[in-house]
């Protein structure tokens, strides 16, 4: 039962920590390394993303009527706070122009440079998740005569094509990471991962690919600065299989999850994630400005428990309403 996977919401909470702490100390103290870390963070929201996504995703295969549904779902999640967060940046760099349509529609990333000024920088990830949320049901609609998993299958495959068009033309470093259409995949990965966990779900196995994975990103991290492409691609690969380790270790820690406070404290992180996420770059440039006002140990704590409450908040007095209004779907 997906709703007693309390470990799954400590492990969405972790992500959404991770790129916030990763940020804090990459913008506050320009530590590279942080920058670098923060790509693990994100890959775990993707992943997980599918893999939670999977039961509405089968509905609409089931019964195309719950297309509809699964739309305003999703988009009742999603669109209200990313609106507020867009409009809280476009004031705060006074950018209300064609850069600032493009993050309306999500397709800031859709091609290399494609804005002038990237101001919401982690809306990359919201846009990949946003489209993913748009093209794969498409799928489902027009393969829909053919199994479920021959169409997520159908659908990496047909995003990994496109990845290697963009290997030959060796286009820039940092789009090939972000760029909208070419980590589609990655929400896909979890949607396998649901599929096969039973399958895979084995101690041995785990810790043996997991140990590989480690070992094989040293390399990564060696040249962690001076990537290529062709690096980026098996980079990203490895953290999509880190990805799938992590959430097979975290289902299984479940088990040991019992006492009822520690639940609801996991369930909170998880649910502070969302705006964690979309704001904390707000707080980061906050704390940037007043960072020689204090010790850099208490102006660590002083930004945690400013994104706790501030997304405690947001989340129960704006989040929640939306929320609970979404429509329910079809048998």
């Amino acid at each position: 039962n997906q709703k007693n996977i309390s470990s799954l919401d400590l492990f969405r909470g972790i992500a959404g920590y991770g790129v916030a702490i990763c940020h804090f100390y990459y913008y506050l103290y320009d530590i590279d390394y942080f920058q670098f870390y923060s790509i693990f963070f994100v890959e775990f929201f993707f992943v997980l993303s599918g893999f939670v996504l999977y039961p509405q995703l089968k509905r609409i295969h089931e019964n195309i009527s719950n297309t509809k549904i699964f739309y305003l779902r999703r988009w009742y999640r999603t669109i209200p706070p990313y609106l507020i967060a867009l409009l809280v940046y476009s004031i705060l760099f006074t950018k209300f122009d064609l850069d600032t349509l493009k993050y309306l529609f999500f397709i800031q990333n859709i091609s290399d440079s494609f804005t002038s000024f990237e101001y919401f920088y982690v809306a990359w990830s919201l846009a990949i998740e946003e489209f993913f949320y748009l093209l794969f049901p498409i799928f489902l609609i027009i393969l829909n005569k053919n199994k479920f998993i021959n169409i997520t299958l159908f659908f990496i495959v047909l995003i990994y094509l496109i990845k290697v068009l963009y290997l030959i033309y060796e286009v820039n470093e940092e789009f090939y990471r972000i760029g909208t259409f070419l980590r589609l995949d990655s929400i896909a990965f979890g949607i396998i991962l649901r599929i096969y966990f039973n399958r895979i779900n084995n101690y041995l196995f785990n810790i043996a690919s997991l140990i590989l994975i480690l070992f094989s990103m040293k390399y990564f991290f060696d040249k962690m600065l001076n990537l290529s492409n062709f690096d980026l691609f098996l980079f990203v690969l490895l953290t999509q299989f880190f990805s799938v380790n992590m959430i097979i270790i975290f289902i299984n820690f479940n088990k040991f999850i019992k006492n009822q406070f520690i639940i609801r404290i996991f369930s909170l992180l998880s649910k502070q994630t969302y705006s964690i996420y979309l704001f904390h770059l707000l707080f980061v440039h906050f704390f940037e400005i007043n960072k020689y006002f204090s010790n850099s140990g208490l102006l660590f704590i002083y930004y945690l428990v400013t994104l706790f409450l501030f997304s405690s908040i947001f989340y129960y007095f704006v989040e929640k309403k939306i929320m609970d209004s979404r429509p329910k779907y079809i048998s």
